[in-house]
């Protein structure tokens, strides 16, 4: 589902060539991919690390989500719904940020539906 436009962004900066967008408020997303394509996202909150798969191209930016979210790091936590809400929420804004409409998809909807 494509996300609403988020008012107001927070303070966000990019590194020069870097696929990195990094928030003053203590968090940041990478994406990277293979030639044409984002696949992977990457958001870091301090020692917390989240890894979303996706597609990226085309000019929109479509992320994968299940039921159940988890860090990477530290060791395979569920992230709690208001924790969910506010990643994603900083997620979407750090991408519109950068000019991207941001799409989440249900990975276990999808599923089911095929």
């Amino acid at each position: 589902m494509l996300q609403p436009d988020i008012y107001p962004l927070p303070a966000l900066h990019k590194p020069w060539f870097k696929n990195k967008i990094i928030c003053d408020e203590g968090w940041s997303l990478s994406f990277s991919g293979s030639s044409w394509r984002i696949d992977r996202y990457d958001y870091y909150q301090g020692e917390r690390h989240l890894v979303l798969g996706g597609e990226g191209a085309a000019g929109q930016m479509d992320i994968f989500l299940t039921a159940t979210l988890t860090w990477s790091e530290p060791n395979e936590v569920a992230l709690d719904d208001q924790t969910r809400e506010r990643v994603l929420h900083n997620i979407t804004a750090a991408l519109q940020w950068a000019g991207y409409p941001v799409g989440f998809f249900d990975l276990d909807q999808t599923k089911r539906g095929s």
